[in-house]
């Protein structure tokens, strides 16, 4: 009879790609996330290029957010809609820029026609129309409270910081372009962590404290004060007054202080320069006029007042250039303003998540004797755009130049934010 000998039992391999699980990661430290992120296409036109006459709607540096279609977004906008305090209030603003470029109107998903403006109702009613809100939203898009609710709903909470500028959207495929074969920029990025710079920007006009409004600060009460321990002593011939402001602008040519009243007046960079009456100097840090005066233990003669510009009273005016607005310390909490430019966060920034990092610093410039530099351009007919960094613009940066050339109010202030959004 036949023996069998063979007494093994097959078994098919099963893990020649050893597979157990499927692969779930899409990024790790994900500080520039992937994904397909594209524009939204009824954002307003900011600026034109000059010289390819290209449009773009945000820029670098700004705060985004994703809508409810998933494209990216200024945050600013969220926070127009839930500051508003009217249903007419203006959320978009389109303009003959933006027929140039045939951006998408929001309200019509046609391109923009005409000059136009988009109230807060607009808005919502367009966003509720398109299902972009979510289908199951109920809210009334003509009620105040609603019409926040929805935008709350279809504008998220940031994302990030844009990596660049911008470009108008072009067309969600080639066969639908704005224009014929014309698409510079297609998927753009964005920064989940990253620390910036961004020049510090204060009141836009000069506030005028009288002389009475203001504390005098003799002579023995500023040696009392550490902050100036071993510069000034009882009985030397200099007086102070606290403007009651907290911190104030620098003296420079864009934020100019003025003392009022006296005969003549000179700006000293120290108080140990302090040598007749009408010369003055500013601790802006501390808002403190320092001024000199026989004695050290009265009013100057002929003084009245002064005139400064305060950080408390900030607020951003255009949406180019990235910037911090108003004041703060290092260390406070950073959130963002309706033009996406960092602010201080305030309680109800905390509770509704819109937090975007923190402040680190505050330097001055110029830095590193930039301003003994001798760089190009210089002169009155050239405009900041044109100069370049170190003796044709003072020793200031482009972060400094930059906005004041487009309408902002910028002393000599740069702020350190360390952005980082979960």
């Amino acid at each position: 009879m036949a023996i069998s000998r063979f007494q093994s039992r097959f078994k098919t391999r099963t893990d020649l790609m050893d597979h157990l699980t499927p692969n779930n990661v899409v990024q790790m430290n994900a500080s520039v996330p992937h994904g397909e992120w594209k524009p939204a296409a009824w954002l307003p036109v900011l600026w034109q290029n000059e010289r390819s006459k290209d449009y773009f709607v945000m820029s670098s540096g700004k705060v985004v957010s994703l809508d409810g279609a998933g494209r990216v977004v200024p945050s600013g906008l969220l926070r127009r809609c839930l500051d508003a305090g009217a249903l007419t209030d203006t959320i978009l603003e389109y303009t003959a820029n933006d027929v140039a470029a045939r951006v998408i109107d929001i309200r019509t998903g046609a391109f923009v026609t005409a000059a136009d403006t988009v109230s807060l109702e607009d808005f919502a009613t367009a966003v509720k129309a398109s299902g972009w809100a979510g289908t199951s939203f109920d809210e009334a898009a003509d009620d105040l409270a609603g019409a926040k609710a929805i935008a709350r709903a279809f504008i998220s909470a940031p994302v990030g910081i844009l990596a660049y500028d911008v470009f108008v959207w072009a067309g969600d495929d080639p066969a639908n372009l704005h224009f014929t074969n014309y698409q510079k920029q297609h998927l753009i990025q964005f920064f989940t962590d990253i620390q910036m710079k961004a020049a510090h920007v204060c009141a836009d006009q000069a506030t005028s404290v009288p002389v009475g409004d203001a504390t005098l600060l003799t002579s023995a009460a500023l040696s009392a004060m550490p902050r100036y321990a071993g510069l000034i002593a009882s009985g030397d011939n200099v007086v102070g007054y606290d403007l009651e402001l907290g911190k104030v602008a620098s003296h420079t040519s864009r934020t100019p202080v003025t003392v009022s009243g006296m005969a003549s007046t000179r700006h000293r960079a120290d108080v140990s320069l302090l040598a007749k009456l009408g010369d003055w100097t500013l601790d802006a840090d501390a808002g403190i006029i320092l001024l000199w005066e026989q004695g050290g233990n009265g009013l100057p003669t002929g003084l009245t007042g002064f005139s400064v510009f305060d950080y408390t009273l900030a607020a951003s005016s255009q949406e180019r250039m990235v910037m911090f607005v108003g004041d703060g310390r290092p260390g406070d909490f950073v959130s963002f303003d309706a033009m996406s430019n960092f602010v201080v966060a305030s309680d109800e920034d905390h509770a509704d998540h819109l937090v975007v990092g923190r402040l680190l610093a505050m330097f001055k410039e110029p830095r590193g004797h930039l301003e003994r530099v001798r760089t190009g351009w210089d002169g009155d007919e050239f405009d900041a755009t044109a100069k370049m960094p170190g003796s044709a613009t003072g020793g200031f940066s482009d972060l400094i130049t930059f906005p004041a050339h487009f309408g902002e109010t910028v002393a000599d202030e740069i702020a350190v934010i360390n952005v980082k959004l979960q």
